[in-house]
C-alpha cells in the first residue's frame, strides 16, 4: 500500500482481517455482519487481471435488477475458444443461457472427473431459446446484489462461489433468486493467476500488449520473444528465448533461458541452463547447472555447480513436514519441497502432486492419466482433448476482424489497429503473406454490413478511405498486391449476396488510389477461371488496361 503508484492513489482502500474466516463462504458472511455492504457491489477474486471498465458492468447489473427483483448476480466470462492455449482448465465452463442471456445450467467441466455434462430436459421445455456456451471461461470477476451476502447468511454450506451458483441454480423457485451473464469481446479482457499455467498466459498476453492499456512498467526487448528489465544484465552469448527476466537480474555467458520466468535479483552464472521453470527472486543458479521441466525454486535458493533439478519444488530452508527424507537436501540453500500424498490412494495423489509442480508451457490439453477408458465412452466425454485445436490462422483472423470493426466504429487511429494487427501476427505466428491476405479480407468483409441501396458504394468508398493508413501499410510491393487481389476474389466468391458491381468497384477503387498496379492486375487475372463470377465482373475493366497498355507501347516505338 505505501509503494501505491498512479491511479490507486485515487482510490480508498479497507483492509478487513478476520482470522475465524476458513472459506471464501466465510468471508462474505463476515463481511455482511460487520455492515460494510449495503448495496451492489463487484466482487473480484485473487489474482484478476483485467482492461475493462467495471462501472459499465454494474450500471448494467442495476438496470437488470430492475427488470428482475430476483436477480442475484452477473456472472462475467470471456469468449475463449475450446482448445485455447490461454485456457485453464479450472476456468472451462458450460453453460446454458436464456434469449435474455439469464444462467439455466452452469458446470465447471474439469472440477470433476465426470466429462459428461447432462442438461436437464426441463430446461429446453420451458424456454423457447437457450444457448449452450462452451466457448467461454471464468473471468473470476462477479457482479453481485445487495441479496448475495444473506443468501450466504443463509445458506452455510455455500463455501464457494461455485456452490453458490450451484444452490441458486438448483434451489431458484424456493429462494427466489435468478443469476445472469455478461460475455466479454473483442479487445476487453480479463482473468485470474490461480496457478502457473494462467501466470504464464496472462504474463504473456501483458508482454505482447493485449491487456492494454496495462502495460509492463518499463521493459528492454531481445529476440525470440523475451522482454528483459532495464537494470538487469545480459552477457552477449547468452540466448534468451520466451522468456520474462525481472530487475536487477544478471545473466553470464553461454546462458540459456527458455520459456522461463526470472524474478529479481537473481544471479545466473555462466553455462547454466534454464527451461520451462520459475526461479524466485534471491536465487542463485552457478555454472553448469541446469533448472527444467516445470521446476520451481522458491526465494533465495542457491543451485551448485553441474547441478540438475528437474521437475520439483524447490526452496531455500530445510522442510518440517513429516514427508522430508534426507536425500531432499540439495545443496546448504537448496531443499526439495515434497507435495502431500494420501496413503488411501497414492497413485491418484502422485499424479496431482506431479500436476502441482509442473508448468503446462505451450500444453494445449491437460493430463489424463488418471482416467479409464472404462469411466467414460469417448462419444460421452465434453473435453478439450477431443475438441479440434484452433488454426492459428483462423484465430488471428477472427481477431483482426474485431480489432478492425470495433476501430471503424470507434474511429479509432488507423496506427493503433496497426500495432494491434501486428501484434496478433507475433502472437500466432502468422507470415507476412498470410497477414496481407487477412487483413484486407477482413476490411472487404466489413463490407457485408453496410446498408444496402443507393448509398451502398458510397459508404464502401468511406470504409475503405478509413482504412488507407492500414491498406498503405500492407500493401507495399508486388507480392503484397498479389495477396490483396486473392482475397478480393475469396471475399467476391464467397457466395454472400453482393452486388454484381462488387468486385470491379474493388479493384477499380485500389487502382485509383495507387494501391494495385497494372502489371499485378494482369498477372492475377491471367489465373482466373472464365467461368467464375469474379472473371466476369472484372474482365472490361481489364480488357481496358490492356488496351491501354498497348497503346502506350505503341506510342513509345513510334516515339
Amino acid at each position: 500500500m505505501e509503494e501505491a503508484v498512479g491511479w490507486t492513489l485515487s482510490m480508498k482502500v479497507h483492509l478487513i482481517v478476520s482470522e475465524s474466516c476458513r472459506s471464501f463462504g466465510d468471508c462474505l458472511r463476515d463481511l455482511d455482519a460487520k455492515g460494510h455492504i449495503r448495496g451492489d457491489f463487484i466482487l473480484l477474486e485473487p489474482g484478476v487481471v483485467s482492461n475493462i471498465s467495471l462501472l459499465p458492468l454494474l450500471k448494467r447489473h442495476s438496470a437488470q435488477c430492475k427488470a428482475d427483483k430476483g436477480t442475484a448476480m452477473t456472472l462475467v466470462f470471456q469468449e475463449c475458444g475450446s482448445g485455447h492455449k490461454s485456457l485453464s482448465p479450472e476456468d472451462e465452463v458450460c453453460v446454458a443461457l436464456s434469449q435474455k442471456n439469464r444462467v439455466l445450467f452452469h458446470k465447471k467441466t474439469k472440477r470433476s472427473n465426470d466429462k459428461r455434462v447432462d442438461i436437464p430436459l426441463e430446461i429446453f421445455l420451458e424456454n423457447p431459446v437457450v444457448s449452450i456456451r462452451h466457448d467461454i471461461r471464468d473471468t473470476h470477476i462477479t457482479i453481485c446484489s445487495s441479496s448475495v451476502l444473506p443468501l450466504f447468511i443463509d445458506n452455510f454450506d455455500f463455501q464457494t462461489k461455485d456452490d453458490f451458483v450451484r444452490g441458486l441454480l438448483i434451489n431458484e423457485d424456493i429462494l427466489g433468486s435468478t443469476i445472469y451473464s455478461h460475455i466479454l469481446k473483442g479487445s476487453n479482457y480479463a482473468a485470474s493467476v490461480h496457478n502457473w499455467r494462467s501466470y504464464q498466459s496472462i504474463s504473456m498476453k501483458l508482454k505482447d500488449y493485449w491487456i492494454y492499456p496495462l502495460t509492463p512498467s518499463s521493459k528492454r526487448l531481445v529476440p525470440n520473444e523475451s522482454i528483459v528489465s532495464p537494470t538487469s544484465k545480459v552477457a552477449l552469448s547468452a540466448i534468451l528465448c520466451r522468456c520474462i527476466v525481472g530487475p536487477n537480474v544478471v545473466i553470464g555467458e553461454k546462458v540459456t533461458i527458455q520459456d522461463a520466468f526470472i524474478f529479481e535479483n537473481t544471479h545466473i552464472e555462466d553455462s547454466a541452463i534454464v527451461s520451462l521453470s520459475v526461479i524466485g527472486s534471491d536465487c542463485l543458479i552457478k555454472k553448469g547447472a541446469k533448472v527444467t521441466v516445470g521446476s520451481v525454486l522458491g526465494k533465495g535458493v542457491v543451485i551448485n555447480e553441474n547441478s540438475l533439478i528437474e521437475n520439483i519444488l524447490v526452496q531455500a530452508t530445510e522442510s518440517e513436514h513429516d514427508l522430508a527424507q534426507p536425500e531432499d537436501k540439495l545443496g546448504d540453500a537448496a531443499y526439495r519441497l515434497r507435495a502431500d500424498e494420501d496413503e488411501e490412494d497414492l497413485e491418484m495423489d502422485k499424479i496431482l502432486a506431479k500436476r502441482l509442480s509442473r508448468l503446462h508451457f505451450y500444453d494445449a490439453t491437460s493430463d489424463t492419466e488418471y482416467e479409464t477408458e472404462e469411466e467414460l465412452s469417448d462419444s460421452d466425454v465434453l473435453s478439450r482433448s477431443d475438441s479440434p485445436p484452433l488454426d492459428d490462422t483462423k484465430v488471428f483472423f477472427t481477431e483482426v476482424i474485431d480489432s478492425l470493426a470495433r476501430g471503424f466504429e470507434d474511429k479509432l487511429l488507423c496506427d493503433n489497429l496497426i500495432l494491434e494487427v501486428n501484434s496478433s501476427r507475433y502472437a500466432y505466428n502468422i507470415t507476412l503473406e498470410e497477414v496481407n491476405y487477412y487483413v484486407i479480407k477482413a476490411i472487404l468483409i466489413m463490407s457485408y454490413k453496410l446498408p444496402t441501396g443507393g448509398q451502398y458504394f458510397s459508404k464502401f468508398a468511406q470504409l475503405l478511405n478509413y482504412f488507407t493508413p492500414v491498406l498503405k501499410n500492407y500493401i507495399k510491393s508486388q507480392s503484397s498486391m498479389g495477396d490483396c487481389l486473392q482475397a478480393v476474389e475469396d471475399v467476391a466468391e464467397s457466395g454472400e449476396p453482393l452486388s454484381d458491381k462488387w468486385a470491379i468497384f474493388v479493384v477499380k477503387y485500389l487502382y485509383e488510389k495507387d494501391y494495385l498496379s497494372e502489371d499485378a492486375i494482369l498477372k492475377w487475372f491471367a489465373n482466373v477461371s472464365p467461368e467464375s463470377k469474379m472473371w466476369s465482373q472484372v474482365n472490361r475493366f481489364v480488357e481496358w488496361l490492356q488496351e491501354a497498355e498497348e497503346e502506350d507501347s505503341s506510342e513509345e516505338e513510334s516515339e
